[in-house]
């Protein structure tokens, strides 16, 4: 599968900047298309309109011909699997994890995306959207709906065998949760990934960034948490 893990960084929504060019721009390229069909899902956010209009014209500027999944599409599944198959990228946006994941079991949506992805269409996520790839994740869900001060581990929908977690540098309090998430986990292996910084499988690993100084690293429990900083 051709996938992309954003970890984050600014679009270009309220009058932030636009902080993921040179991803976007990879993501496209990936495709191998001239006019490549771009999906977006926005089921995570509670702001998917603003959300897509935004993201819209970033990938219309890129060449792209744009559509996107919303709650109201989801009363029309045959249209939801039309879309997902015609689609060439593949985009979930950020936002609620535990709901997205839960809301792509339940549509049989889960199924859908897999087999896009394996039949060449571009699966790329940011944050919460770049999560739900994975086999889980280390999510700030819990300190969102005040229930404790943790990132907990959340799971995803298992196509890639990594925890993945998004926004590592923003919090130096993300680093000691997930060492203790992977000391209770110890199996596990997590891709830590800053804003402004992806991770692409294309066959390999490859790391992309729109910000030199956004930094990527492979994260296990041995004695201790063990970080190897990913070029």
């Amino acid at each position: 599968m051709k996938m992309v893990l954003i970890g984050g960084g600014d679009i270009g929504r309220n009058n932030t900047k636009y902080e993921t060019k040179e991803i976007d721009e990879e993501i496209v390229k990936l495709t191998n298309k001239e006019k490549p069909n771009f999906l977006f899902i926005g089921l995570a956010s509670s702001f998917a309109d603003s959300y897509y209009k935004v993201i819209k014209d970033i990938y219309k500027n890129l060449g792209c011909e744009t559509g996107k999944i919303s709650n109201k599409t989801l009363t029309h599944m045959e249209v939801v699997e039309k879309k997902i198959n015609e689609a060439d990228i593949i985009y979930i946006g950020g936002g609620n994890t535990v709901k997205l994941v839960d809301t792509l079991k339940e549509t049989g949506m889960d199924k859908m995306l897999k087999k896009s992805g394996e039949n060449g269409c571009v699966l790329a996520g940011i944050s919460a959207g770049a999560i739900t790839y994975c086999k889980s994740g280390l999510s700030d869900i819990e300190i969102i709906e005040g229930v404790s001060d943790n990132y907990v581990k959340v799971n995803g929908l298992g196509f890639l065998d990594y925890m993945f977690v998004p926004h590592f540098s923003s919090d130096p309090k993300k680093k000691d949760d997930l060492k203790k998430v992977l000391k209770e986990n110890k199996s596990e292996k997590a891709l830590c990934t800053d804003n402004c910084c992806a991770v692409e499988f294309n066959n390999d690993m490859k790391i992309i960034k729109s910000n030199k100084d956004a930094r990527a690293f492979k994260a296990y429990y041995d004695n201790g948490l063990e970080l190897e900083e990913l070029k």
